[in-house]
């Protein structure tokens, strides 16, 4: 985990990641670099089952484990994943 990333959120279910770059996978994740001019956004299912989406307002990067999403909070926003 790279120190801009301070905060974390469960993840039961990963659905989807898309304009993310996956840049190494490490024994803590998979790290991913985020550019905005990609649309980037991560779908997944949260701990308590509910389907979420992660959309980002800045270049940056995030790990993903089995168990969570580990995150930068002044990068992105989390909320209810779209029904389409």
């Amino acid at each position: 985990m790279s120190g801009t990333e301070s905060n974390s959120v469960g993840c039961s279910k990963l659905l989807d990641v898309k304009g993310c770059r996956e840049m190494k996978t490490s024994e803590k994740g998979k790290h991913y670099s985020v550019d905005v001019a990609q649309e980037p956004r991560i779908l997944f299912v949260d701990a308590i089952g509910n389907g979420r989406e992660m959309k980002f307002k800045r270049n940056s990067t995030v790990t993903i484990t089995h168990e969570k999403i580990l995150y930068n909070r002044d990068d992105v926003e989390i909320k209810p994943a779209s029904k389409t």
